[in-house]
């Protein structure tokens, strides 16, 4: 019985780390997705972090601030991380 259980356990562990992985991955594409592009650095900038039991979705570059709030009037008025994760949680995972 406990064997069993163990392996249950390791199951559910491998499938939610792969609906981790899975979701992390689409944030970070349709967040690349909707940065604005001038030069394509900002839209380059976007990473996958992994760290222990966390995946951090990050962009270092400078002006990134400045383009989640807005300033790209025309291509990103309402920023990116805002309608990355409207579309995000639209989606069905299974």
């Amino acid at each position: 019985m406990v064997q069993g259980t163990r392996q249950v356990m390791r199951s559910l562990e491998r499938e939610k780390e792969t609906l981790h992985t899975r979701v992390a991955q689409d944030i970070l594409e349709v967040a690349r997705s909707k940065t604005p592009i001038d030069q394509g650095k900002a839209r380059r900038g976007w990473r996958l972090e992994n760290g222990f039991r966390e995946k951090r979705i990050v962009n270092r570059v400078p002006y990134i601030d400045e383009l989640e709030n807005g300033h790209s009037k025309k291509q990103a008025p309402n920023g990116i991380l805002g309608p990355t994760i409207r579309e995000i949680t639209k989606r069905s995972y299974k």
